[in-house]
């Protein structure tokens, strides 16, 4: 084997056990196995997956041998077919950036109970924003920056975190258009034909 083989092999693992538990473990993979038979959530489940790595490096289980736990607003596939575009590229596909900010401003870096988010006005997301709570009038539902958050909310195990389902994207309509605008300008023959 080659010393370069061998160095790239040691950093990969030396990269990739910095971010996990002692059990091997990351935020991403635990996040994936609870999201497993939950249908309405399988677009979330497949950016997450594609931002792994950067999500489990910003996203650690521990630091200074104190374990972290997290809450993760998982917007549900008709949140991200109800705010991008379906005539073109998925924004959140052809830009990686933006696919893994947008992921991080929908976690928590604490572990929020249903009770927390019925008296909870603000709380800061992993972005460092500060997210708005507020109540729908009449109902149960708490909302999220203006995100209905839906009843019934998913444990991941040893206490790491809460899943909450969110009928919302935290992103807006500028960054989708600027994301599908630059990867027009750096692939400009992956138009439809029939346009122009």
């Amino acid at each position: 084997m080659s010393p370069l083989f061998v160095l790239v092999a040691v950093l990969l693992t030396v990269a990739s056990s910095q971010a996990t538990t002692e059990t091997g473990s990351d935020i991403v993979t635990e996040i994936l196995k609870a999201l497993k038979g939950h249908d309405e959530l399988w677009r979330v489940a497949d950016y997450l997956n594609s931002s792994r790595s950067a999500l489990v490096n910003e996203l650690p289980l521990e630091s200074s041998g104190r374990k972290l736990s997290y809450t993760f607003f998982a917007p549900t596939a008709t949140a991200f077919f109800g705010q991008m575009p379906q005539d073109t590229v998925d924004p959140l596909n052809v830009d990686d950036n933006l696919r893994t900010k947008v992921l991080i401003r929908h976690f928590a870096r604490q572990r929020v109970s249903a009770s927390d988010l019925d008296k909870l006005e603000k709380l800061v997301m992993a972005d460092s924003n500060e997210a708005i709570l507020t109540r729908t009038p009449g109902t149960q539902f708490n909302v999220i920056n203006k995100a209905e958050i839906q009843p019934g909310a998913i444990q991941l195990p040893n206490n790491i975190g809460t899943i909450y389902t969110v009928d919302r994207v935290f992103m807006t309509g500028e960054e989708v258009s600027q994301a599908i605008s630059a990867h027009f300008e750096r692939n400009p023959n992956t138009g439809f034909p029939f346009l122009g």
